[in-house]
């Protein structure tokens, strides 16, 4: 009779003391970092005349507490009053502004520059990113016509593409989008974004993301891409030597291939962790404000991700603190 020997699963220890002090000095750190970094796009108050508008620098601030906290516009008015009385804002906005202002196209720019912002500190520490999208549900219906003329609603969601970095998850680059198109169209614009910030060493992404160009773009920059090759997929390289390179690599030295390829589980680490912080849903009812609020998600977990860094790496953050 045979006996098998089960196979022990790895473990990895946790660094309790180092766990404890992020996790109790997170909220207080993430207030400090968050005020710091929005002053820093130096957003300029425009008055053109009439009743005084709030200050945008103030507003972006009061969202991101807002979606920090996982709460409605009503009840995130004591943790406004707490940043109102640490100076962070300079006055506190009835909660149907919160709600008004979620939905202003002019914040998604200073979105964008701010998770990047965040990001800056960590660019000697990574060089290996992975790219992937998620879904996140809204509280929205669509109508979607069935082949046999039978209507049925499907719930709307909205999704997110991004780029984190293999080994803290802090994210780079991204992009919210209504989820009618292929992932693999934004790759091209994600890799550029990233690239101008941080040196890349290799991109690795699942076979929804494998094309000539993509492989084209991430050599042209100087980045090897490791793209899940599918079954059956032609060498012929027409024109690409960066296609031909991988999947010389992918057929002959299949264990360095996969090696460097299943690092891309660390970008699934990153939807993990923004959705079990910040929710897999968004409050949002138009679609302007859905796509500020992901965003206000991605610049939650990149505050989040360096106050851990802070603790666990030693970074000095410098101007964030």
């Amino acid at each position: 009779m045979q006996i098998y020997q089960l196979k022990k699963k790895k473990t990895y220890s946790q660094n309790w003391p180092v766990y404890n002090k992020y996790q109790t000095e997170e909220k207080m750190m993430f207030l400090k970092i968050l005020n710091n970094a929005v002053d820093a796009l130096e957003i300029p108050y425009q008055y053109a005349g009439g009743r005084p508008h709030y200050d945008l620098s103030d507003l972006i601030k009061c969202l991101n507490i807002k979606v920090f906290n996982c709460f409605s516009s009503r009840r995130t008015n004591y943790e406004l009053q707490v940043a109102y009385g640490m100076e962070y804002i300079k006055c506190l906005p009835h909660f149907n502004t919160l709600i008004n202002h979620m939905g202003n196209p002019e914040m998604t720019q200073h979105l964008h520059r701010l998770y990047k912002i965040l990001a800056m500190p960590l660019v000697d520490i990574e060089n290996n990113f992975a790219i992937d999208a998620t879904g996140f549900s809204t509280f929205n219906k669509n109508r979607w016509i069935h082949a046999k003329l039978d209507w049925k609603q499907v719930k709307d969601f909205k999704k997110l593409h991004i780029i984190s970095g293999v080994r803290t998850n802090i994210i780079t680059a991204a992009r919210v989008t209504a989820g009618k198109k292929h992932d693999s169209v934004f790759f091209p614009d994600l890799v550029r974004q990233t690239s101008m910030n941080f040196k890349m060493k290799l991109i690795s992404a699942d076979a929804g993301y494998l094309s000539r160009q993509n492989c084209n773009v991430a050599d042209d920059l100087g980045i090897v891409p490791y793209i899940l090759p599918r079954e059956g997929v032609t060498t012929k390289g027409k024109g690409s030597l960066a296609w031909r390179k991988m999947l010389y690599l992918w057929e002959t030295y299949r264990p360095v291939f996969e090696k460097y390829y299943h690092m891309r589980s660390n970008v699934e680490s990153t939807f993990s962790m923004i959705k079990r912080k910040y929710l897999p849903y968004v409050r949002s009812k138009s679609d302007i404000a859905q796509f500020n609020e992901i965003l206000c998600k991605v610049v939650c977990h990149n505050a989040s991700v360096l106050v851990n860094c802070v603790f666990e790496l030693g970074i000095d953050l410098k101007n964030l603190l």
